[in-house]
C-alpha cells in the first residue's frame, strides 16, 4: 500500500506541474547591473532597468557564478607569479578614501586592514568627539527653535484676539504691528531651514562614518562591485569583507617564519590611486610593537597600500601591508602583519586555509 501511496502521489505532482501554465523548462532568468555597477538575478523582467542589455539564462543556472579569475586573466593576463597576484588583490573605495585589499579565498573574502574601513584609532577618536560636539549644539539650537515657535504661535493669537487674553509675559507686546511678525515668522522659518540642512549634512556624515557604508572594490579592469563587511578585529588592524556571488582569483599564503633575511618582497596596492601598483623590497626580519608582531620590509608602503599583500616571488602572501614609519631621518621602514595572523583571526570564516608549522 505505502508503494502504491507514493506512486499515486508522485503522479499527482507529474499532472499538476504539466497543467501550470507557462514553459518551464525556458523559464528566463534576468542578469543585469543595479545603479551600483552590482550584478543582480531576476525572473521578473519588470524590474530590469534595460531587457537590452540584460543576460537571459535557463532557471537551472541561477546558482552559477561568474568567474572572475578568468574574466581577469583574460582582460590582463599574468606574466609571473606577482601579477597574478596582482590580479587578486583590489583598491577598496569608501567615504574615507582608498585603500587596499586581497582576495584570500574563491569564495569572494578579501583581507585588508580595519582602518581602510574605519579610519584610524585617532583619526576616529577625533571624529567623534567633533560629532558628540555638534551633536549637543544641534539639540540646544533645536530647543530654542521650538521655543521660538511657540512665542511666535502665542503672539499671533494674541494679535488675533487683539489683545483680550494677553499672557503675562506678552502683554506689552500685545499691539505690536502684524507685519512686525510676519517678519519674524519668516526670520525663523530661515533660521529652521538652516537648522534642517545641518541636520542633514550631520546625520549623513555619520552614516558615512559607519564601517559599512559604501565599500566598494575597484578590480585590475577597473570593474567596480559593492561589498559588505563580514568582521572587524577587536585586537588587530585587520577586517574582513566580502563579494558574494563571484569565483574570485585568490592568494596563497605563505609561512612568513620560514622567510630568510634578504628575500625579495613585493607590495601590491594603490598607493595615491595610482591603482594596482608593485614595489620591491626585501625581507628584514620579524619585530614587536605593543605585543604584536609585524614583518618588517624596504619594500614602499604609501597611503593607499594600507591592506594590501606583500607577497614573495612566487605569488605568495606572507602579509598583510599596515604602515609605515616616516620622517626626515627614517627611510625604508614598512611593517605588514603575518597573515598566519590574519588567518587565525578569521579562521571561523575561512577555515583553515592554511596552518603554520
Amino acid at each position: 500500500m505505502k508503494n502504491i501511496f507514493c506512486i499515486l502521489i508522485s503522479a499527482f505532482l507529474f499532472f499538476l506541474v504539466l497543467t501550470l501554465p507557462g514553459d518551464h523548462c525556458s523559464a528566463k532568468i534576468y542578469k543585469y547591473k543595479d545603479k551600483d555597477g552590482k550584478w543582480c538575478f531576476t525572473n521578473d523582467p519588470s524590474i530590469v532597468p534595460d531587457l537590452n542589455k540584460a543576460e537571459e539564462r535557463s532557471s537551472v543556472d541561477t546558482q552559477t557564478v561568474e568567474d572572475l579569475q578568468r574574466k581577469l586573466s583574460e582582460a590582463s593576463p599574468p606574466r609571473n607569479k606577482v601579477e597574478e597576484a596582482r590580479n587578486a588583490t583590489v583598491a577598496i573605495k569608501n567615504s574615507l578614501g582608498m585603500g587596499s585589499g586581497f582576495f584570500i579565498t574563491e569564495g569572494g573574502y578579501i583581507l585588508t586592514n580595519k582602518h581602510v574601513i574605519k579610519g584610524d584609532e585617532a583619526g576616529v577618536k577625533e571624529v567623534e568627539k567633533r560629532l558628540n560636539k555638534e551633536k549637543a549644539q544641534l539639540r540646544e539650537e533645536s530647543k530654542a527653535i521650538s521655543k521660538e515657535k511657540k512665542r511666535l504661535q502665542k503672539l499671533k493669537a494674541l494679535l488675533d484676539s487683539k489683545g483680550r487674553y494677553a499672557p503675562a509675559d506678552l502683554s506689552a507686546v500685545y499691539l505690536i504691528d502684524k507685519r512686525n511678525l510676519n517678519t519674524w515668522i519668516a526670520i525663523h522659518e530661515r533660521r529652521k531651514e538652516s537648522f534642517e540642512k545641518r541636520l542633514k549634512a550631520f546625520n549623513e556624515f555619520k552614516k558615512k562614518m559607519s564601517s559599512s557604508y559604501g565599500n566598494k572594490i575597484i578590480l585590475i579592469d577597473n570593474t567596480e562591485f559593492s561589498v559588505s563587511v563580514v568582521s572587524l578585529s577587536y585586537r588587530y588592524d585587520l577586517a574582513l569583507l566580502k563579494l558574494r556571488g563571484y569565483k574570485c582569483p585568490c592568494i596563497e599564503p605563505a609561512a612568513p617564519h620560514q622567510l630568510e633575511h634578504g628575500t625579495p618582497l613585493y607590495a601590491i596596492g594603490s598607493p595615491l590611486r595610482l591603482m594596482h601598483s608593485v614595489t620591491s623590497g626585501i625581507y628584514s626580519g620579524i619585530r614587536e610593537f605593543n605585543q604584536q608582531h609585524y614583518i618588517q620590509t624596504n619594500a614602499q608602503i604609501n597611503p593607499g597600500n594600507s591592506g594590501g599583500p606583500l607577497v614573495t616571488k612566487d605569488g605568495k602572501v606572507i602579509g598583510i601591508s599596515t604602515w609605515k614609519v616616516a620622517g626626515p631621518l627614517v627611510e625604508g621602514l614598512g611593517f605588514a602583519i603575518p597573515i598566519n595572523v590574519a588567518l587565525k583571526e578569521f579562521e571561523r570564516y575561512l577555515g583553515q586555509i592554511w596552518k603554520s608549522d
